[in-house]
């Protein structure tokens, strides 16, 4: 066999040393690489199969926070709408009270203005009557041609009591 190890140009004792070489070798290699990186592929596999499954979970979760989230604003949408209706309720109350005290201030403005109208009417009877005096007085000044001291107030009152309808 040595013939033939020679005659392929092969040394026994090099195949030997190089088989103990690769046998060191892939013992070193075997516990410091790949054992660490099995490890490490399977902490991450680990890690992965846990995402996935914590996502699946959030999914679950999603979908019913999702569910829990439209049941809640339904019921806000039913809020809202009572809160609306109550609004109204109260604006329209309040726009028919306003409209009550509207009227009241209206009438109590007529009422006013009634009353100053009457006020007015005596200040210009009062204006108009004593022009009027004024005015008769000078009339029967010029009529009678009397002196201005002899004219009284009987004489004009008596004048404008004649005028009077």
């Amino acid at each position: 066999m040595s013939e033939l190890f020679s005659q392929l140009g092969i040394d026994p004792k090099l195949l030997l040393a190089q088989g103990v070489n690769f046998a060191i070798l892939l013992i070193v290699l075997t516990k410091f690489v790949y054992k660490p990186l099995m490890k490490m592929v399977e902490e991450r596999r680990q890690k992965i199969e846990l995402g996935v499954k914590g996502g699946e979970m959030a999914k679950k979760i999603v979908k019913e926070a999702e569910e829990v989230g439209q049941g809640k604003v339904k019921e806000a949408d039913i809020h809202a709408v009572a809160i609306i209706s109550e609004a109204e309720r109260s604006a329209q109350k309040k726009a028919q009270d306003i409209a009550v005290q509207a009227d009241k201030k209206a009438q109590q403005a007529l009422q006013e203005a009634v009353l100053m109208a009457g006020r007015k009417e005596k200040e210009e009877m009062a204006k108009v009557s004593s022009e009027a005096r004024k005015l008769v007085k000078e009339a029967i000044i010029r009529t009678v041609q009397l002196k201005p001291e002899q004219v009284d107030e009987k004489l004009i009152e008596e004048a404008v009591k004649g005028l009077r309808i």
